[in-house]
């Protein structure tokens, strides 16, 4: 009697729907929701992004890699041959190749120290082990064993130009990314109040990016010259011999990294500006409440509440960084004496100059990979939103 009266309660306590029938409540750990076909209608919203993005950027590295593999003429697209690995070995190779550990063995030590922070978030569970795996041993493969290798004693590279210019690209990555995301960070500090004349000085700092490369190039280039640009005026001044910055193997670089921070900064200040008005401002009263200074408020809320944004920014910076060409190629064809020559302007001439257009895709596909594996560098090492 008691558990008919029992069955009796639990039967009056089920939901019910609105004509009073009993209605299935969903168990724990049982099946998920079933696919509604009405939500099929969100597939018509995202069809022309997918085929916009499968013809103008999925084919396009389908066929590079096709390419890569072929001696393919660029007047003569007739005229295929394939030739395998031979791009590849052509970029990566030479006569007399030696080998020794002690090669380039301060900046090998120092890519390979990237390992540490791999191996500590994949025992924090943050990357799988396997992929983590992975991505060691290719660590190790290439900055451990492969540039250990060098032309010896009378050898030569196959394409001495083409580590000429990744290493300039490098080396413009190195000396642009902290100085951009920097000064757009210190701008977006500086900018993050009300006002109407922050509004006019916001306005100002973004207006550089909107401008084609060829404005940019044309206005760097009269201010750095050093007869009747701003370089000779400030020299004049301080009775000083102005230089020619885009005519030394010294400056010129700088000189580039310093136009592509006038140009690029506004878009990384709109970004943080973003980040920094999505923190909470009660954070920042109780830490004045508590005494805290700037720096611990900078510190203790304002860096942790931009993670996510630094990390965005950082990435697209750098990748951004990766595929200069513009400024370069206008300003300084790559000189002086090939200090300023980077890769995508060496990949630009064997392909529409020498028409080369087999080992052009070949090198456009080892910058592709370049950038897609320190992009994963980056997300590994720059801190998460959940990490302490």
């Amino acid at each position: 009697m008691v558990e008919t009266d029992s069955a009796h309660v639990q039967a009056e306590s089920a939901p019910k729907d609105d004509q009073g029938r009993g209605r299935k409540t969903a168990r724990p750990g049982g099946s998920k929701e079933r696919f509604n076909p009405t939500d099929l209608g969100a597939f018509g919203f995202l069809i022309p992004f997918l085929i916009a993005y499968a013809l103008f950027m999925l084919y396009p590295v389908i066929q590079a890699t096709v390419m890569s593999f072929y001696d393919w003429d660029f007047l003569d697209t007739t005229r295929r041959e394939f030739i395998g690995l031979e791009n590849f070995r052509r970029m990566f190779w030479g006569t007399e190749m030696t080998w020794s550990a002690e090669r380039l063995w301060p900046l090998r030590l120092l890519l390979l120290l990237m390992l540490v922070p791999l191996f500590r978030a994949m025992r924090k569970g943050s990357i799988p082990k396997a992929p983590a795996i992975s991505f060691a041993v290719l660590v190790v493969a290439i900055f451990g064993v492969w540039l250990g290798f060098h032309p010896g004693e009378g050898g030569r590279w196959f394409d001495s130009q083409f580590w000429l210019s990744f290493g300039n690209t490098l080396l413009f990555v190195v000396m642009s990314t902290p100085v951009i995301v920097g000064t757009g960070l210190a701008l977006a500090l500086a900018l993050n109040r009300g006002g109407r004349m922050v509004g006019v000085l916001r306005a100002m700092f973004f207006a550089p990016y909107v401008l084609s490369v060829a404005v940019l190039t044309l206005i760097w280039a009269f201010m750095l010259n050093p007869g009747i640009g701003l370089v000779g005026i400030f020299g004049d001044w301080f009775g000083a011999d102005p230089i020619n910055m885009l005519n030394s193997t010294t400056w010129a670089m700088p000189a580039i990294v310093l136009a592509t921070l006038w140009w690029t900064v506004g878009f990384n200040l709109v970004l943080f500006l973003a980040g920094l008005q999505d923190i909470d401002t009660q954070q920042y009263e109780a830490a004045s409440i508590d005494g805290a200074n700037a720096w611990q408020t900078f510190w203790n809320i304002t860096v942790p509440g931009l993670k996510r944004t630094i990390r965005l920014v950082v990435v697209l910076q750098v990748i951004y960084s990766f595929q200069i060409f513009g400024q370069v190629f206008i300003m300084t064809r790559g000189g002086p004496d090939g200090a300023t020559r980077v890769l995508i302007q060496h990949i630009f001439e064997r392909g529409f100059r020498d028409f080369e257009l087999g080992y052009a895709s070949a090198m456009s596909i080892v910058l592709f990979v370049a950038i897609i594996l320190v992009s994963i560098v980056q997300f590994v090492l720059l801190p998460k939103e959940d990490d302490a």
